[in-house]
Parts: structure tokens; sequence; C-alpha cells
């Protein structure tokens, strides 16, 4: 029996040394089979790793015998340990012992067909062995370090949630660390950088294909961590295009800082990579709003320029303020750990930045508007947008028709309500089919004065509607500059607009103004002015449960985090009638309300929140400036402007 042991553990040994090549090239290739790699380069390496494993098994083999599994075993802590402090799950480095296992029973099956007991009982008996070691490794780290390796969990998931990928590079060029926002950013999984040279990852570099802006190719050596490890000075490109591992095109910022030992010796360099692509879009739909602006304000020679640019900067500004509102609070989060204090510098440098690019977008937003806020004649304007386009709609065969009724004068801006009336009628002209028709109407309700334009062409979708009106819409940036400047105006007169399609009527834009009267016209006119920065009185009572209403998840969740780190309950609500209902069932004692809800207004909110518990104590958090009266109007506590000083909500909610 001994002797059948013998040369069952001999041929094995036999055949493994034989066939290694063999097996790590079958192993390599189904383990990158799913992983979008360039060239062969990154399986060659693969390959070179999982040979020396098959090779290690034989030679236990040899020299312990019947003992050569479970020394085998015993020998992959190594390994684990290895992969551990590369940011390899426990899970793929158990995935690439599988495929070494079936690779080696796949080709012994093709050389000598079915496998003898022995055999596979020595390779069951080592690849087990093999399993209990690397999980042992990843428990025996996590119960060693337990109070550190909860720390650096905290951190990572931190990090991991940054919209920014971490690349640590060794002076030697050896990728040691890479967080999984990599994936996210460019498609490729951090396994194919980390552990490798980067001097050695041909193909994958070549697929990255790294550019300028202008698509001009940018050598290696000219990228950030190559320029670190040669200058040892910080480098940073604010803008570049990479290759996806899907072929598309993503353009980000690299920035590379050094990083020194206690004697001041380079030991390597920590590089972020950010997603700038959606900026670079949006970049370019402003460039051509812009365009079609200035195309569109010579044919009217009546809108002033910098109304438009300050409708789109108030617009970008809120979109930003809530981003920047979410990295304030992470920020927040993130100083309280003494491990983290480097970590914060990249993050402190990009709020700086977005606070800068705010602070300018809302100076452009905060510049006169064109003209006062009076009493205008509407049925005189709807003439004037009907002389201004009936040529454009005499070229393109399509008819319009004006049914006027009793209008009279309204709340406004004669040139800014001009300007979006004839955006309107353009839009629904390139909506109608040739032959088709779109329609004028002017008339009077009891509250309202009322123009609508209705097109026949085809209906369109809620979110179609929803987008028109989106200073930077992919699929009206043309116009929506002037379109968003218009709402965006009728709002500040306090009318309404509103896009929705009609059955068997078509899509139908309403703009409803407020009929003119001397009161009216006097609060409108103070309307421009924003309301004052809250200020600091004595501490009210703590509060115990707060209820946060933002349809982004990200300031919710940050919101909520941060009352929940005061000691408070935080329910959330990412729309009007949810946090009407929330509020019903959970009675808290004070709520945080956004402004801009996808299914009603923020003060309407307000507004019901108090009808159902007038004790509720109530916040506006928003992007967005409010003016003086919009808060005396409303029945909110207090205002806030994002991004917020959290200190000063606390303070608000007695925590």
């Amino acid at each position: 029996m001994a002797s059948e042991r013998d040369e069952a553990e001999s041929t094995l040994s036999r055949f493994l040394r034989e066939e290694a090549q063999r097996i790590a090239r079958f192993t390599a290739r189904r383990v990158t089979a799913d992983l979008p790699i360039g060239g062969t380069g990154a399986r060659r390496r693969l390959r070179m790793v999982y040979q020396e494993q098959v090779e290690e098994l034989a030679r236990h083999l040899d020299i312990h015998g019947e003992e050569g599994p479970r020394l085998y075993g015993e020998s992959q802590r190594r390994y684990g340990a290895t992969r551990l402090s590369q940011g390899v799950s426990l899970t793929d480095t158990l995935s690439e012992r599988s495929h070494l296992l079936d690779a080696m029973i796949e080709i012994w099956g093709l050389r000598h067909g079915a496998m003898p007991s022995e055999i596979a009982r020595l390779l069951t008996a080592a690849f087990a062995e093999t399993t209990e070691q690397l999980g042992d490794v990843f428990l025996t780290y996590q119960r060693a370090e337990s109070a550190a390796f909860q720390e650096a969990a905290l951190l990572e998931t931190i990090v991991n949630h940054l919209d920014e990928a971490i690349l640590v590079v060794e002076r030697d060029g050896l990728v040691s660390y890479v967080t999984p926002v990599l994936e996210d950013l460019l498609g490729y999984p951090p396994r194919l950088l980390t552990g490798f040279y980067l001097d050695r990852l041909e193909g994958l570099m070549e697929r990255l294909d790294f550019r300028d802006l202008d698509g001009e190719p940018i050598p290696t050596s000219s990228l950030p961590y190559y320029q670190v490890l040669h200058t040892e000075e910080p480098q940073l490109i604010p803008a570049l295009r990479v290759r996806r591992a899907d072929g598309t095109d993503a353009v980000v910022e690299v920035h590379s800082v050094p990083v020194f030992d206690e004697d001041g010796e380079l030991r390597g360099a920590v590089s972020t990579l950010r997603d700038r692509t959606e900026s670079f879009r949006q970049t370019q739909a402003l460039e051509e709003a812009v365009r079609e602006s200035r195309r569109m304000h010579a044919r009217l020679l009546v809108r002033s320029r910098l109304e438009a640019v300050g409708t789109i900067a108030g617009s970008a500004a809120h979109a930003l303020n809530n981003q920047l509102n979410v990295i304030t609070l992470r920020l927040r989060k993130l100083r309280e750990l003494e491990e983290a204090k480097e970590a914060t510098h990249a993050i402190e440098r990009s709020v700086r930045e977005i606070a800068k690019l705010v602070s300018r977008f809302q100076q452009l937003a905060a510049e006169p508007r064109t003209g006062e806020v009076q009493a205008i004649d509407v049925a005189r304007i709807a003439q004037e947008a009907l002389a201004l386009v009936r040529t454009d709609f005499e070229g393109s065969n399509v008819e319009i028709r004006h049914r006027e009724g009793d209008a009279g004068p309204a709340l406004g801006v004669s040139e800014v309500l001009l300007t979006f009336l004839t955006a309107l009628l353009s839009g629904a002209k390139d909506a109608s089919p040739p032959g088709g028709s779109v329609e004028l109407e002017t008339e009077r309700s009891e509250d309202w004065l009322v123009l609508r334009v209705t097109d026949h062409g085809p209906p369109l979708g809620k979110e179609e509607l929803d987008q028109i009106f989106e200073p930077l819409s992919s699929t009206t940036a043309a116009r929506s500059l002037t379109l968003a400047a218009g709402r965006d105006a009728v709002r500040r007169w306090g009318g309404e607009v509103e896009a929705a399609y009609v059955e068997e009527v078509g899509n139908v834009y309403t703009i409803r103004l407020l009929p003119a009267t001397e009161e009216a016209v006097e609060e409108a006119s103070r309307g421009e002015v924003e309301a004052p920065a809250p200020l600091r009185a004595a501490a009210p009572t703590p509060v115990h449960r707060v209820l946060v209403v933002d349809d982004d998840p990200d300031n919710a969740a940050m919101l909520a985090d941060l009352v929940e780190g005061a000691g408070a309950e935080a329910v959330t609500a990412g729309t009007g009638e949810d946090a009407l209902e929330a509020a019903a069932k959970s009675e808290p004692d004070a709520a945080l309300v956004d402004l801009l809800l996808p299914d009603m207004k923020g003060w309407e909110v307000v507004r019901r929140l108090k009808e159902q518990s007038p004790s509720l104590r109530i916040a506006v958090v928003s992007g967005l400036a409010v003016t003086r009266a919009e808060r005396a109007k409303s029945e909110a506590d207090e205002v806030f402007r994002k991004p917020i000083d959290s200190d000063d909500v606390l303070h608000f909610l007695g925590l």
C-alpha cells in the first residue's frame, strides 16, 4: 500500500513538472477570459506565476512524499499574504486556485484519460489545505489587526466612494495598490495592474491610448506618475483622453504626488484619476448653448447676453452646490480619522476648486437683470413673437395659427417674455413635421394670464418634456439656454411654466403670468433681493427625529449621516409625497427640505408639513438663492444655502 502511495506521488510530481507550462497557460486563459485586457502581456505575467505554483507542488511531493500536499498548502500562506497586501479579495484568490486545479484535472484527462483515485486524493488534499490556509491568512489578519482593520476599512469605504481612482506606484514602477473605482471609471479591474510593473504593461498601456484633448498621443514618459518618479515633484494633467475598456473615451484629470520615507528617500508616487467626462461634455454643450444664445440675440436684438449667461450660471451653480455639499459633509467625517490626513489633501483641493467655480457662477447669476418687473401687454408681445418667427415657419412648411382671447396686463419684463415665447415657438416648429401646424393661444382665467403653445408633432415623453428647460440637456442644448432663462424669469415674477403631452391635442407648453397690480409689481421687485444668511441664536431644544427631504440620494444620505452622527434619528424622502407620508408615519421633530423636488415645489412641501404639524421645526436647504419675498411668504423657520455649514444646521436642530 505504501509503495502504491509512493508511486502515486512520484507519478503526480512527474506529470506536474512535464505539464507545468501547459497547466499555467490553461489557467491564465480562464482567469482572464472575462477581463478586458490588451495584448498578451497580462496573461503572460499570470502564466509565470501559475507555473511557479505548479512546480512548487511538484517539489513538495518529491521532497516530502505523503506530507507534500499539507506542506504545500502551508507554503501558500505567503502567497495569500502577498495577494492580501495587493488589495486582492479572498474570493478572487480562491477563484484562481480553483481554475488551477481544474486545469490540472483537464490536462491529465487529455493525456492519460481517467485520473486514478490516489492521484485525485493527492490533488484534493493539496488544494483543500491551500483553501484552508488562504482563508486563515485573511481571517488572522482581520483578528490580529481588528481595530486597525476597522479604521482602515472605514477609510477605504470613504475613499472608494469618492469619484476618483487612486493608484500607489512604488519607486521601481511596481503598482502596489489600486482602488476599485478604477473599474467604474475606465472598465479595467484593479487586478490587471496590482502587483505588476507599469513599464511592462505594454498591451494595457496601448489599449488605454492616452491623448490630449486635441487627440495627440501622450508618451508614457510624459504621464504624471512617470514624471514624479524622475523629478520627485507633484505633477498634474487637468484633462486628457483615455480609452475605456468598452472602446469609448473618458476625459480624466491625473494628479500624482511623491511619497517619501522618514529619511527623505523617495518611496513612490500616489496618483489620482478623476472623471472629467461629464464636465467636458457640459463645457461643450455650454459652448454650443452660448453660440445659439448669441444667434438668438442677434435676431431678437432685445435680450442681453448677461441675462442668459447669468441664468446658466445660476443653474450650474445649483448643480455644483449639491455636489459640493456632499463633498463638504464627507470631508467633515473623513477629518475625524487621524490616518486620513493625507487623503484629505486631495479632497480639500477639489473642494477649493469647485468652490471657486461656484463663486464665479454665482457672481454671474447675481448680475443685474435686464429690465424692471412691471405691467406688460401680453397680447402685444404675442403679436411681436409671431412676426419674428413667421418667416422661419414659412420656410419649413409648418403653419402657425393664433387664437387671441381676453388677455390684459401681466407681471413681467417685455423683452424677456418675448425672447422666451419666440424660443418656444421655434422649438414647436422644429418638432412639427412638414405640413403640420403650431398654435399660439392667449387667454385670461380667474388667477392667471395664460400663453399656450401647442405643436402636433410626435408625442414627447415625460423625461423629454422635463429636459426641455434644462440648461445642459443633451437633446435640447442648442435652445435650452434661452428656454431655461425664460422659465426662471417667469418663476421670479411669480408665474408658472409647464410642459405636458395632452392626448389627441399634442405637446402643450403653458406660461401662466400673474395679473399686474400695483401690489404685485412692488412685491416682485423686492423679490430680486436674496434673503440674508441665518444668524446664530440661542441653542433651541434638541430634536430626536429629523425628516430629510432631497431627491439627490448623495445629499440625502450625507445629511442623514450628519444628523445621526449628532445623536438624532434621520428619516429620508426623495419626493414631496414621500415626505408627507413619512412625516405622518414617523412624526419628526424637525425637517430639512430641498426646494427642487420632482413632484412639487419645496415651498409647497413646507406649507403642507406645517399643516400636518404646526410645531414642526422646518429649514429649507437649497443650492438656489432664496429671495426675501420667498422667505417672507414661506412658513419655513430657517433657510440654509448649499454647501451648508454643518455646524449651523446642527445648531438649528439643537444638536
